[in-house]
Formats: C-alpha cells, structure tokens, sequence
C-alpha cells in the first residue's frame, strides 16, 4: 500500500493526517501556560539570587531578563516535545477504540444478519 489513497477496510479510503498542536485547544493553552510562567519564574529566580548575592541592581536586572527569555524558551521547546508525544498518543488511543468499535458493530450486524436468514428460512 505505498499510496495513501488506496483502500484499506473494503473500499474505504485511507487518509494521511498531520497532527497539529495548533489545532488542539488544550496543547496550545497548556503550551502558552508552561511558556508564560517559564519566563517568569527564571526571571524571578536569577533576579532574587542576584540581588540576594550582592550584585548590581542593573547587572542584575539584565540577568534576569536573559535568564527569563532562556526560560521562556525552554520550557516553550519541552512542552512542545511533551505535547507532541500526547499527541501521538491520544491518536493512537482513538484509532484503537475507533478499531474494537468498528469491529463490534460488523459483529453486531453479522449476528443481526444470520438471525433474519434463520427468521426468514422458519417462515418458508
């Protein structure tokens, strides 16, 4: 099957899928949370131990602006990463119980199926 649009389950098409943290509402709130307080809290950290330390309330504050851009920084990059994989995961999850479902219900219908032929085959 090298081409996605070939049939996978009788006729039905397979469509290919990116998964767009863009598009889901609690990645991109939780991805903007981690990133807002990522910044604050390095900012505030390197601010009070560079205070606490002695140094220039300038020095300081400049460290504490890059120490707070850092922080935004990678706390954006890992709650990416993080969401990423829950991304893949919850698919995953959907796909599996989308799978049992389908199966249950040709099931359902195989023995719906075999219960009219016997209905039909005792009033013959």
């Amino acid at each position: 099957m090298s081409n996605p649009a070939e049939a996978n389950f009788e006729g039905v098409p397979q469509e290919e899928v990116a998964i767009r943290l863009s598009d889901h509402p609690r990645a991109t709130r939780q991805i903007e949370l981690a990133r807002g307080w990522g910044g604050i809290g390095a900012f505030a950290l390197v601010g009070l131990l560079a205070l606490s330390s002695g140094v220039p309330a300038a020095s300081a504050g400049l460290r504490a602006l890059i120490a707070g851009v850092v922080g935004y920084m990678v706390c954006w990059f890992l709650a990416v990463m993080v969401w990423r994989h829950l991304a893949v995961a919850e698919e995953a999850a959907a796909r599996s119980f989308a799978e049992q479902r389908r199966a249950a219900l040709l099931e359902e219908i195989k023995r719906r199926a075999a219960g009219l032929a016997d209905q039909e085959e005792g009033v013959s």
